[in-house]
């Protein structure tokens, strides 16, 4: 897939960026996003906190948003094929394995980049389940692994 490619009337990619950010990191999410040029997409997150309450709370909030709003663009384009992208981090792994049992037939790839320096045995039993239902999947430290396996699964 070509990046330029977003712009041009044979554009047949949609992108979504879903975070648990909240939007006033909608800029600097934006900026990073050119800066690196990424392709142009729709991107969805948190509302910002506005009581005292919330910010009590931040940090303690599940990641329930991610989840819903990814839901939520798979539900209200059901024709279309996804492929997930997040890292072990956080709770990625367990969210897209939610999506995967609800829309087996609608995602592609799921796409896990490690982010410290062992791999996390829990992902790989996550990985295990989103594959049972015929998902694909990569868990990668560097991007080479990655870009291999879209081009063996044919995403690009």
């Amino acid at each position: 897939m070509s990046i330029s490619g977003q712009d041009s009337e044979e554009a047949s990619n949609s992108f979504f960026y879903v975070s648990s950010s909240e939007w006033n990191l909608y800029g600097f999410i934006n900026d990073f996003a050119k800066m690196h040029n990424l392709p142009k997409a729709v991107i969805k997150l948190k509302k910002i906190k506005t009581s005292i309450s919330d910010f009590l709370l931040t940090g303690r909030g599940s990641h329930d948003h991610k989840f819903e709003k990814i839901k939520d663009i798979i539900a209200f384009y059901p024709h279309l094929q996804y492929v997930l992208l997040g890292d072990d981090s956080q709770k990625d792994a367990f969210i897209y394995e939610r999506i995967c049992k609800i829309f087996p037939m609608n995602i592609k790839a799921v796409y896990l980049r490690q982010t410290g320096r062992k791999e996390n045995i829990k992902v790989y039993s996550v990985l295990k389940n989103i594959e049972s239902l015929n998902v694909s999947t990569c868990y990668f430290k560097g991007s080479d692994k990655a870009l291999l396996h879209s081009k063996n699964i044919g995403i690009i």
